[in-house]
């Protein structure tokens, strides 16, 4: 194939420099000298499949761009991007599964690397309907965690903590631009931190505990929960490594007491999250 010069060199660059790591350092990562990388940024050299490879490593690229790297040096992908449903990925389906089921009474959602919902359990479903309820939530709000949270007439109307939580947002989002070089992507982040700003106060920080609290209420009822984030080890596909699972657990024993006795009652008839299009696990 053709290398594109005039692709790969300012890709690499733009990596380099969004990780702000200087030429030499990232030579010392890569093992190569550093009038190599240079020549590879300017066009001047032409690299190898496996140069490209090194350098994605070096650079720690998600699979994803690791591909778009080797693509923009005229190489075809090594990554694959199997799809959540098909066979090949029917043992991260079965992990997941697994994940989901232990997880129970409370709630955990398998989420993409955009933050769309894959699928959730059953106790997702009752918090989600629990904290939803009465409300009339845009589309969006019940396909994504994020719009979920910042959207109005959504899970925003019910967190207590909003402003702290807006901002923990804003500052994952404003790290994950930091690097991403996707204009489609950065347009997204950008919005995320402009509607985690609207409505909150100036200067809000987050969290600076141990973990990100979500404090919800409902009337008169209250949750109060915390979050975990589970990833795949060593991944080899582009699929498998972006998703992701968002685990919730009681930070106290009055909700830990909350969502068994709703583990008992099942989701109020007409409330069901997953008939309002959400889709739960198998």
């Amino acid at each position: 194939m053709t290398t594109h010069h005039a692709l790969f060199g300012p890709m690499l660059r733009q990596h380099r420099v969004a990780r702000r790591l200087s030429q030499e350092v990232m030579a010392q990562h890569a093992e190569v000298s550093t009038r190599h990388l240079s020549c590879l940024e300017t066009g001047r050299a032409s690299p190898s499949r496996e140069m490209v490879l090194v350098l994605g490593s070096a650079l720690d690229l998600p699979l994803r761009d690791r591909n778009t790297l080797l693509a923009a040096a005229g190489y075809a992908p090594v990554y694959s991007a199997s799809p959540l449903d098909g066979a090949a990925l029917k043992p991260v389906r079965r992990a997941i599964d697994h994940l989901l089921a232990a997880h129970e009474p409370f709630g955990a959602v398998v989420v993409d690397r955009d933050w769309n919902v894959l699928r959730m359990n059953a106790g997702a479903q009752r918090l989600l309907a629990w904290a939803l309820e009465g409300l009339s939530p845009p589309p969006e709000a019940l396909r994504n965690l994020v719009a979920a949270t910042l959207l109005p007439g959504a899970l925003r109307e019910r967190i207590v903590n909003f402003a702290e939580v807006a901002a923990t947002i804003a500052d994952r989002a404003q790290r994950s631009l930091a690097v991403e070089a996707d204009p489609a992507r950065r347009a997204m982040f950008l919005e995320w931190i402009a509607r985690a700003a609207d409505g909150t106060r100036p200067g809000a920080a987050p969290s600076s505990g141990p973990f990100v609290p979500l404090h919800l209420r409902r009337g008169t009822g209250e949750l109060r929960l915390f979050t975990t984030l589970t990833t795949l080890g060593t991944p080899i596909d582009v699929t498998a490594q972006e998703v992701h699972i968002e685990s919730y657990f009681p930070a106290d024993d009055a909700t830990d007491q909350r969502l068994r006795a709703l583990a008992r009652q099942g989701s109020p008839e007409g409330t069901s999250v997953s008939a309002r299009g959400l889709p739960s696990v198998k």
